[in-house]
């Protein structure tokens, strides 16, 4: 079963496996990364700002982030950060279809792990296992402008502009993904 808002498709997958990561389900051992990646100011900027470490420590469950669409990135044994594949709700601005409702890429990474390439490569793996679990399903991301980071990586992965729009207080960049049909 899968939960509101999860992309509807057979889960947990097995582990993909990249050059570097593993990318998995979580797992109890992850719980500290998981409040580190949430309570990190660093990885607030972009995101509405770090939650309260003390509120977290509370609330993240003993295995924390397990549901449908949300892969744990592994390096060396770690959790390094999380890729999320949600379906995008239909109130929210930025649309591609006239049913709302696309999948929606999203990650996060500790800071310690950026400047690696290591988000190219567990989203890259990720939009390759999408392609394949639904097929012909366009993904789109959503970022702030200012977001010089992750607007590279958009770019890199592949992602085009579709739109930009004020949302959060701040301007966002809407692209959009669309795996590659061969010809012929």
């Amino acid at each position: 079963m899968t939960e509101p808002g999860a992309v509807a498709c057979a889960w947990p997958p097995a582990p993909i496996r990249t050059e570097r990561l593993v990318l998995r389900e979580p797992e109890a051992r992850d719980r500290a990364a998981f409040i580190e990646l949430f309570a990190s100011p660093e990885v607030g900027t972009y995101i509405g700002g770090p939650r309260p470490r003390d509120e977290l420590e509370r609330a993240v469950p003993e295995v924390p982030g397990r549901r449908p669409g949300l892969f744990v990135i592994d390096l060396d044994g770690a959790m390094i950060g999380m890729v999320t594949l949600d379906r995008r709700e239909a109130e929210r601005p930025g649309h591609v279809r006239p049913d709302a409702g696309e999948a929606e890429l999203g990650y996060m990474f500790l800071p310690e792990a950026w400047g690696y390439g290591y988000a190219a490569e567990a989203c890259a793996a990720v939009l390759g296992w999408c392609a394949d679990a639904l097929p012909g399903e366009p993904v789109v991301l959503c970022t702030r402008t200012a977001n010089d980071r992750a607007m590279r990586l958009a770019a890199k992965l592949g992602f085009t502009e579709a739109g930009r729009f004020e949302e959060y207080g701040a301007e966002q960049w809407f692209g959009v993904w669309s795996p590659v049909t061969p010809s012929g």
